[in-house]
């Protein structure tokens, strides 16, 4: 009986599901429904179409809508369901619940205020010069756990012209050459990377190029200009500069960490002062009593 009941609760949450895909793409953008639409009722509660109208995405297609909002309604019954089997039931522990969920009630409403006033106060503007200073101060936080380099290099099918010709202009090409090699290759289905001042983690550019080596610092200590040719392809390859794991890490490969340090910083540094001024405010309202002999 009981699984026949859920077969029925689930078509039926799926026939309202198919009515909610059309009604809600026809209306979203006139908005003739509204939020007392009630969609499902359990145990005195109800779930209206405001409610899941306002959880769907702004790209999401009729079919997206249509898995998304019976997933939702199957999911807020089962949740109505067991909620209501708990409260029917002796928890023996509810004061000990109830003053959970006002504590977490209380955070979130604290979260949210402070989280609201750093947003209007936030100086989000850091320097160059507090960004370097900080890396000067601090160099054993911004030891490598990886080999980094700066490199550049070019892709080009195996049956282009003039490859070899271009191989032996590579090794001492300026930016500007080397950029008109790259478009030549591009032009014939090649590839390029050109970004020489980027630091990249050498693990990940073994993702991409394909360098066989079981020793990475013997690899790029050796090898600063190499070529590897393929079946459809053959790489250009450079190595502009590189970084050996366990040294102190290049400003510039660090240097949005150091930003995001120094914002968290001012993050928490504005918070104090904002709470410290609060209770000081509250204090001087005379909204604020102690009744113990711990602040004389």
């Amino acid at each position: 009986m009981a699984y026949k009941t859920s077969l029925y609760v689930r078509y039926n949450c799926f026939i309202i599901a198919i009515g909610l895909v059309f009604s809600i793409t026809a209306c979203q953008s006139n908005k003739r429904q509204t939020d007392e639409n009630i969609v499902a009722t359990a145990f005195d509660e109800t779930l209206t179409m405001g409610e899941i109208e306002s959880m769907l995405g702004p790209n999401m297609n009729r079919q997206d809508s249509f898995f998304f909002i019976k997933e939702y309604i199957d999911n807020w019954i089962q949740k109505q369901v067991i909620l209501s089997n708990a409260q029917q039931n002796d928890m023996g522990n509810m004061d000990e619940i109830n003053k959970k969920v006002e504590n977490y009630r209380q955070d979130l409403i604290t979260f949210e205020f402070l989280k609201k006033k750093l947003a209007e106060k936030l100086d989000t503007n850091i320097t160059l010069g507090e960004t370097k200073a900080y890396y000067d101060q601090h160099p054993e936080n911004f030891e490598l756990k990886q080999n980094i380099i700066q490199f550049v290099f070019i892709k080009m099918p195996v049956d282009m012209e003039n490859k070899y010709k271009f191989w032996s202009k590579f090794s001492n090409a300026n930016d500007e050459a080397i950029t008109k090699m790259a478009l030549v290759a591009l032009k014939q289905g090649g590839n390029a990377f050109l970004e020489k001042d980027k630091w990249l983690a050498f693990d990940d550019i073994l993702k991409v190029v394909p360098i066989n080596t079981y020793n990475q610092e013997s690899f790029i200590n050796n090898n600063r200009i190499f070529k590897i040719e393929e079946a459809k392809f053959i790489w250009y390859i450079k190595i502009l500069d590189f970084r050996i794991k366990d040294n102190i890490s290049p400003f510039e490969f660090v240097e949005e960490n150091i930003n995001q340090i120094l914002l968290n910083k001012r993050k928490v540094k504005l918070m104090e002062k904002l709470e410290s001024q609060l209770v000081k405010k509250a204090l001087k309202d005379n909204k604020i009593k102690i009744h113990v002999p711990l602040y004389e």
